[in-house]
């Protein structure tokens, strides 16, 4: 699957903000960006990272890493690889995923910044051979060989789950001729420095190159529900302490609307957190409003308070880590019939607020969003009903189940008495009546 855009494709320069376009580099974490030694003008510049394809990511100052100075040497034989240490974190960007395998005859693509070129080119290539430390990949023609200003690009290839992997960073092009272009030599190659090779000498990319290093899959299912304010509204996960899963949940965090650390902050401290922001209520609500969401008196009469904005979303980042779960659970409850989307993460699902999670958040949430997809499909089949003979029948959707028949099975739901076992079932229905009635019919 090919890419149009990526956040870890950066740009390099040196000077200053607007300075001096010395060449690429690939982010493989928050913090971290790969490149080559020779990008930089000397060990202790100062260089600029730019997101070129991702304007909403502001440019970074970055330095070389402990440990991360691997010079190239005169007579070839050096690694010309700088980690570079990024002043201050990006997780909104999303990293490279490192991969270690690399064959003869695997396609590349590369994107770099050359001459004329400071937005990008982009060259392919197909892997071939050893020359010592380096890969050898060929271009179909001497015009797309590598050049200054793809020094530090990544070199990616597809997975065979269909995803761009990095395989390794552009380093230099040689031609037979010593022509300063590719195109004037008779022949001429790109070379890149495999992610194998980087792994075998600096602890950082040997880190970031492993397997678990992120998990797709959970980036994967996280990103689609936080996109999507018509999906269900809780979604709960267990995130241990390191490891590839809490990297990866540090790069979504900016994705919710507000994030809520229970070890850290109070059911107080967030209750006015949204209040201030994100909870509207009727002019001289806050008081009552405040009350309630703490646990104490009514809710005022009306809809105050309410989520502002369709699909706000709160992450709740160590639910078990909380003073006590119970309380927060209430919380959370309450946070629910206003309409807030909630992430929640636990750091063990053996820890405590478990139970009170399941029975006092997901479960009703969970049945008060089937309860809205049995509604709409009510009116739909009213419609079908009405419709039914006056317009294409392509034009009417097929719907599973007459809606008497789901009302059935959903109070056989209701009536199972394991929790595990209620929970499973009501959410293989929900995925059911959204398929059959989401949008409306």
């Amino acid at each position: 699957m090919g890419e149009l855009a990526a956040d870890w494709r950066v740009r390099l320069r040196s000077g200053g903000a607007a300075g001096e376009v010395r060449g690429a580099g690939v982010l493989i974490d928050a913090r971290t960006v790969l490149t080559c030694a020779h990008v930089l003008p000397d060990p202790d510049a100062v260089m600029w990272v730019e997101f070129v394809e991702n304007p909403g990511v502001e440019p970074v100052p970055a330095r070389v890493a402990d440990g991360g100075w691997l010079p190239d040497l005169p007579d070839g034989d050096g690694e010309d690889v700088a980690v570079l240490h990024l002043d201050s974190p990006r997780p909104q960007a999303r990293p490279a995923v490192l991969s270690t395998e690399l064959t003869a005859g695997l396609a590349v693509t590369v994107t770099g910044y050359a001459e004329r070129f400071d937005d990008g080119m982009v060259l392919t290539g197909t892997v071939r051979g050893l020359r010592g430390h380096r890969v050898q990949f060929d271009a179909r023609h001497r015009r797309e060989v590598v050049r200054r200003g793809f020094s530090g690009a990544g070199a990616w290839a597809v997975s065979a789950e269909g995803e761009p992997v990095v395989v390794g960073i552009v380093v230099s092009w040689r031609g037979d001729l010593d022509e300063p272009l590719p195109q004037d030599n008779v022949l001429a190659y790109s070379y890149l420095i495999p992610v194998a090779r980087m792994a075998d000498i600096s602890p950082t990319v040997r880190e970031m190159a492993r397997p678990d290093a992120w998990d797709r899959g959970f980036d994967r299912r996280t990103r689609h529900w936080l996109a999507d304010p018509s999906g269900t509204p809780v979604k709960v996960s267990v995130v241990g302490r390191g490891g590839g899963r809490e990297r990866t949940l540090y790069h979504l965090e900016h994705l919710a609307d507000r994030v809520h650390r229970p070890a850290d902050a109070s059911r107080a401290e967030l209750i006015d957190r949204l209040l201030g922001g994100v909870l509207a209520f009727a002019p001289g609500d806050y008081p009552a409003c405040r009350e309630w969401l703490l646990g104490r008196g009514e809710r005022p009469a009306g809809d105050s308070p309410y989520a502002a904005e369709p699909g706000l979303t709160v992450l709740v980042d160590g639910v078990d880590e909380a003073r006590s779960p119970a309380r927060l659970a209430g919380l959370l409850a309450r946070l629910v019939a206003c309409g807030v989307r909630l992430l929640l993460v636990f750091r063990d699902s053996g820890g405590p607020g478990w139970r009170e999670v399941r029975d006092l958040v997901l479960e009703p949430a969970l049945f008060a969003y089937v309860d809205g997809l049995l509604a709409r499909g009510k009116d739909w089949e009213t419609r079908r009903a009405r419709e039914d003979g006056m317009v294409d029948a392509e034009s009417l959707r097929h719907a599973t189940a007459a809606i008497a028949d789901l009302m059935i099975r959903r109070e056989a739901i209701a009536a199972l008495a394991e929790p595990a076992q209620r929970l499973r079932a009501l959410r293989e229905f929900a995925d059911e009546l959204r398929t059959a009635y989401q949008g409306g019919g």
